[in-house]
């Protein structure tokens, strides 16, 4: 099953972009303010610039087995910069060339593997973020982190479902390249807002 590949296979780049994404002050309940806005202008500007997209680029059938509609979370991501003061009309521009899979099933669900998988581990971040003294009473400027609520795990298992089933075997390269290009826009933004 190709979920089963794109885990194995974007392993390397995976624990990259972590490196990058402040994991260990995340578990370790020492994230400071700062480092969470420098976490909350990436996922911004990666969503900004892909969820629309992507999601437009899936076949309606597939959108709607996905609940796409219900999956976008650039609104979580533009409440939280309110919350904290961000202005994304004065958010850097790229300093690279992203990363855009072809209108492919398989590459446009590559690339929403990463984003999704994102989505998964966000209860686990928001639930240190709240555990994290420099974010006693700011739970309202957390809601990309938690931005599947209970609806979390069903949403996991559907889109894996739906990837499994949709990506035929033949595509699993092309799969497999384009969530490890996404991973690489992520990682390429990380150093560049470093």
């Amino acid at each position: 099953m190709i979920a089963n590949l794109l885990r194995t296979d974007t392993a390397q780049n995976h624990k990259t972009l972590e490196s990058f994404m402040f994991v260990n002050e995340i578990m370790n309940n020492s994230l400071n303010i700062d480092q969470y806005k420098k976490l909350l202008t990436i996922n911004y500007i990666i969503h900004q610039k892909l969820e629309n997209l992507l999601a437009n680029m899936l076949d309606s059938a597939i959108a709607e087995q996905l609940g796409m509609k219900d999956r976008l979370k650039l609104n979580a991501l533009t409440q939280d910069l309110n919350y904290w003061n961000i202005d994304n009309l004065t958010l850097p521009e790229l300093a690279f060339e992203l990363f855009v899979p072809e209108k492919n099933t398989a590459e446009v669900l590559g690339a929403l593997y990463v984003l999704e998988g994102a989505t998964l581990g966000g209860n686990v971040i928001k639930r240190h973020i709240l555990a994290n003294p420099n974010f006693k009473n700011h739970e309202n400027g957390l809601n990309y982190y938690g931005v599947y609520g209970e609806e979390l795990s069903a949403k996991w298992k559907n889109f894996v479902s739906v990837l499994n089933e949709r990506v035929e075997e033949a595509d699993y390269q092309r799969c497999i390249n384009s969530a490890n290009q996404t991973f690489n826009n992520l990682i390429r933004l990380s150093e560049q807002i470093a």
